[in-house]
């Protein structure tokens, strides 16, 4: 089964294309001459995700997947959270919003001295799903992954904050697992086996 999947971001259609499964055959927006620009000013990932499936909807006749998802650190009271991918700009880049959270980092800790090893860090994602084909009803799906933020990137792989969410159990960030790895333990992967069970696929 086609599915569009409701994103600019070329690394999360990769993500969805291994997580779907082989019964789905994901399709970029591209490939339907399609721009998602839409404004994401939702209160909530779920809210988010809703908006652009929304803009989508009266556009395409396939079914959809749209989702909101964001990086959250304790240290900064949950920043940047639902802004991750715009964190430091309207012309952000992942090397960019990465530096900005690092200084803030940096500021954080000269001033309250605690260690970077105890800065707790989730990924959440929201999914938001519609088949117009089988039922008029929008589900959504909310997944999350625990982990830490370190101090310096390490590894070359992902894209956004991988190369500096640490997974302690593993040793490693996600940049520097595989992608079955991170497939396997990550937010939207999470998020994804949560709807297929809910759609009974």
């Amino acid at each position: 089964m086609k599915i569009l999947i409701g994103s600019n971001n070329l690394g999360k259609v990769k993500e969805y294309s291994a997580l779907l499964g082989s019964n789905f055959d994901p399709v970029p927006l591209s490939s339907l001459s399609l721009e998602l620009d839409v404004d994401e000013n939702g209160a909530t990932y779920e809210e988010n995700a809703l908006i652009k499936l929304n803009y989508l909807k009266s556009r395409c006749e396939l079914p959809i997947i749209t989702d909101d998802s964001g990086l959250e650190v304790n240290f900064l009271e949950g920043r940047p959270g639902m802004y991750s991918a715009r964190y430091s700009g309207d012309n952000a880049t992942d090397d960019s919003n990465i530096e900005k959270l690092l200084n803030e980092l940096d500021a954080f800790q000269m001033q309250s001295k605690l260690p970077l090893k105890e800065n707790h860090a989730r990924f959440v994602c929201t999914i938001a799903y519609f088949n117009p084909s089988t039922s008029n009803t929008v589900i959504t799906s909310t997944g999350d992954c625990q982990g830490q933020i370190l101090s310096s990137r390490r590894g070359t792989g992902g894209f956004g904050y991988d190369p500096i969410f640490y997974l302690k159990e593993l040793g490693k960030t996600f940049a520097e697992l595989s992608a079955e790895e991170k497939n396997t333990i990550s937010h939207r992967s999470q998020a994804v086996k949560n709807l297929l069970k809910r759609i009974n696929i």
